[in-house]
């Protein structure tokens, strides 16, 4: 829900930071866009191909494919879809890059995936897009933190390579 996304601005807190905000469709681009232009945030589409300079607090992700790229650079990954009851998208892809993740409560279209990584110690629920930016700004300030998620989630990528093929070992007698 866009209109309880908090508006405070990093400058606000005296952090560099720069918030990747990716729409996971794209009929939400231009939604998003008028958004941000009416809260007067300072940002830039991708889809511009224009520069991201110190004054920018948000980079609008309005192109596809380039989700994990934008993983790999972040320090700290929100997944959406769950602090409303959509499910929640993919915690594996920035749990395979390392990073701690940060979800809201609905994660139920993966909920063993959440579980194990909320048991882990990988990944913290947050309750609602007011406790989502405290979060964040607590992990940015403990660094030895976000490592040791971040570590957890790689930890639980790296136990569960191949577990399809060891199910489908398993269940393959089953078949015949």
């Amino acid at each position: 829900d866009l209109h309880s996304f908090p508006t405070r601005r990093s400058s606000d807190l005296h952090i560099d930071a720069l918030l990747v905000l990716v729409p996971r469709h794209p009929n939400r681009f231009d939604r998003v866009r008028e958004w941000l232009s009416a809260q007067g945030a300072s940002y830039v589409a991708r889809s511009a191909e224009a520069a991201v300079t110190a004054d920018t607090s948000v980079l609008l992700v309005d192109t596809l494919g380039e989700l994990l790229m934008f993983y790999a650079a972040a320090d700290v990954a929100f997944v959406g879809g769950s602090l409303v009851p959509i499910g929640g998208h993919n915690l594996l892809e920035p749990a395979a890059l390392g990073l701690p993740i940060l979800t809201g409560p609905n994660n139920f279209n993966a909920p063993d995936i959440a579980r194990l990584l909320f048991d882990s110690h990988a990944a913290q629920e947050v309750r609602s897009a007011e406790t989502l930016a405290p979060a964040i700004l607590d992990l940015y300030t403990h660094p030895e933190n976000r490592s040791e998620m971040g570590r957890a989630a790689l930890a639980i990528v790296e136990a569960n390579r191949g577990a399809v093929a060891r199910v489908m070992k398993l269940i393959e007698p089953l078949i015949r």
